[in-house]
């Protein structure tokens, strides 16, 4: 099945219902035999050790690319009331704060033709 026609609202219903069983896959594994197991399936999902490392590595990601430091932060004052339908919209959609942010900075630089 393309992942376009995957209803996901019915899925999240799906996983999320706590009267549905868990079935096993397998047998439980412990320390050093938990680790080697999920290592090796993150080796099959990223195909090597290289690609691996940086999502091992502790923290957030950066949002540019791989080694230009830390991303650049905006900041600004707004109205309570943007900030409170801000807090409706967040709500709504249930994305962050800061990647609604980063939509509405995308959408200004698209109307004034300078995004990317």
């Amino acid at each position: 099945m393309p992942d376009d026609d995957i209803d996901y609202e019915a899925l999240i219903a799906e996983l999320t219902d706590p009267d549905k069983p868990l079935t096993p896959t397998g047998k439980a594994l412990y320390g050093e035999e938990a680790a080697r197991a999920g290592r090796e399936m993150l080796l099959r999902e990223y195909g090597s050790e290289e690609a691996l490392e940086p999502a091992l590595k502790p923290g957030r990601p950066g949002l540019g690319s791989a080694g230009d430091g830390p991303s650049p932060t905006v900041r600004a004052r707004v109205s309570r009331h943007d900030f409170d339908e801000l807090a409706k919209l967040k709500a709504r959609t249930g994305r962050t704060e800061a990647d609604l942010l980063r939509e509405g900075v995308h959408l200004l630089l698209e109307r004034y033709k300078t995004a990317s």
